[in-house]
């Protein structure tokens, strides 16, 4: 239960971090006693935060006018085959309220507000559900387990507004109204060949929102391991995506830069990583440092091979593995990506518009993909 603040702590302007048990002097309210049986209906546990006028823009100059330069974050110790350095830097970082044209126009935003904000909580696994595509709510985490959860601004099974304006394929069940959603961009520099090429990305992104999304992290006893869900909901009017540095060689002129210019419009991801009751999704580090992200096959007790099941294998076509496969193949939610229009080269006529010129592929759609099995290892350049 998150009562209303009249100030919060400082960050990016302001930072409200909304306590069940806080009461700030400037709230038009009184404490009041509460019974044994009031406090057993109270359910609210954890964090609420709303980001209030945030503006972040990296692209400005710093120092004086002789000296300043652009801020730039690199990140270094990623190693190539050879032991060199292959450093990325993160560039141009802009976010802030819609109508930036490209960070040009920066206005601060509001993210998120009292009634639905950003979350973090502890929780048993039993309470929490996740959205189907159906628009149901469903257990998707084991029962009997304390799960800690980060969520972003939530979906609404009804009553919401369009996560996608002017497109009704994505769904009017976001709790983030047209004035909370952001523009966003970054430039990634990635020096692949040390003293060499620079290969670089440049993306921005408008009316971006993000409600839905969730990180859900629990201990698993059987496998002695940290394990978890996620669920990661993107939703855009536009997203450009340009492989060079506006103002460098071959990517000077508006011709240069379109040529090198990918533009999506009216796009959205609903990616699923894991059913925590049966497929829960496995976070690992092998002992060379390796980052190992897997779901396993949700039919399959745990620690058996799919690979090579043997004895170890349950039988799908009845008892537990029969009712394992039924209980996910139902609920257990999935992945879709949807783009409206998507463009290669060409040129955007104005915001939000479907670019004209270069090659339309049109319409784009994957729906309604599951998991069966998946294992991702990170591995030195």
């Amino acid at each position: 239960m998150f009562g209303d603040a009249g100030s919060g702590l400082l960050v990016m302007r302001k930072l409200w971090p909304l306590l069940s048990f806080l009461s700030i002097a400037s709230a038009q309210a009184e404490l009041v006693a509460m019974d044994d049986g009031e406090l057993s209906t109270v359910q609210g546990a954890g964090i609420g935060i709303v980001l209030e006028q945030v503006l972040l823009d990296a692209g400005q100059s710093i120092g004086d006018h002789i000296t300043a330069t652009p801020a730039v974050i690199t990140i270094n110790d990623i190693t190539n085959a050879s032991g060199q350095n292959v450093p990325v830097s993160v560039k141009e970082f802009y976010l802030g309220a819609t109508g930036s044209n490209k960070g040009a126009n920066l206005a601060p935003v509001n993210i998120g507000r009292l009634t639905h904000p950003f979350e973090i909580s502890l929780a048993k696994g039993e309470e929490l559900r996740s959205l189907r595509d159906d628009g149901q709510f469903v257990q998707t985490t084991p029962s009997n387990v304390a799960v800690l959860e980060f969520t972003f601004p939530e979906r609404l099974a009804s009553g919401g507004s369009a996560c996608v304006s002017g497109f009704a394929a994505a769904g009017n069940n976001c709790s983030s109204r047209a004035a909370e959603k952001v523009d966003m961009g970054v430039r990634f520099d990635f020096n692949v060949i040390p003293g060499g090429r620079t290969d670089i990305i440049n993306i921005d992104i408008t009316e971006l929102a993000m409600d839905g999304s969730y990180l859900r992290l629990w201990g698993d006893g059987a496998r002695a391991q940290l394990v978890g869900e996620a669920r990661l909901n993107i939703f855009a009017k536009t997203l450009d995506i340009m492989s060079c540095a506006a103002g460098a060689a071959n990517c000077a002129t508006a011709a240069e830069q379109n040529a090198r210019s990918i533009y999506l419009t009216n796009a959205y991801a609903n990616v699923s990583l894991g059913y925590g009751k049966t497929q829960p999704l496995l976070l690992d580090v092998t002992s060379a440092g390796q980052f190992v992200l897997e779901l396993s096959n949700p039919v399959l007790a745990a620690g058996v091979n799919p690979l090579s099941p043997g004895a170890g294998a349950v039988n799908t076509q009845s008892g537990v593995g029969k009712a394992r496969a039924e209980d996910f193949y139902a609920n257990a939610p999935r992945t879709n990506i949807v783009i409206e229009n998507l463009n290669a080269g060409g040129t955007r006529p104005g915001p939000g518009l479907v670019p004209s010129g270069g090659y339309n592929f049109g319409s784009n759609e994957i729906r309604g993909l599951s998991f069966n099995y998946l294992k991702a290892t990170s591995h030195d350049l």
